[in-house]
C-alpha cells in the first residue's frame, strides 16, 4: 500500500514538472535556500523553477528525467532533498 503511495505521489510530480522542461535546462534537487545562495554566489542570470517534494521521492524524480528524458543534471543537485529545482 505504501510503496502505490509513493509511486503515485512521484508520477503526479512528474506530471507538474514535465510541462515546464524547455531546451537547454538542466534539473536537480537541493533545497531552495542553499540554491538561491550557490547561484548568487555564481553569478548566474539562470532562471530557476523550483518544486517541492518529499526527501525520499527526490532522487526517483531526477532519476527519471536524467536516465529516461535526457535532461541534462545540474552540478547542484544532490540526494534527498526537499525539492526538484530546473534551471534554465
Amino acid at each position: 500500500m505504501e510503496n502505490e503511495k509513493t509511486i503515485r505521489e512521484v508520477n503526479e510530480l512528474i506530471a507538474k514538472i514535465e510541462p515546464e522542461l524547455e531546451k537547454n535546462c538542466e534539473i536537480g534537487a537541493r533545497d531552495k535556500m542553499t540554491l538561491k545562495a550557490l547561484l548568487k554566489n555564481e553569478k548566474s542570470n539562470r532562471k530557476l523553477k523550483y518544486f517541492p517534494c518529499k526527501r525520499e521521492n527526490s532522487a526517483s524524480v531526477v532519476t527519471h528525467f536524467v536516465k529516461i528524458k535526457g535532461i541534462p543534471q545540474s552540478r547542484f543537485s544532490t540526494n534527498a532533498q526537499p525539492g526538484i529545482f530546473i534551471l534554465y
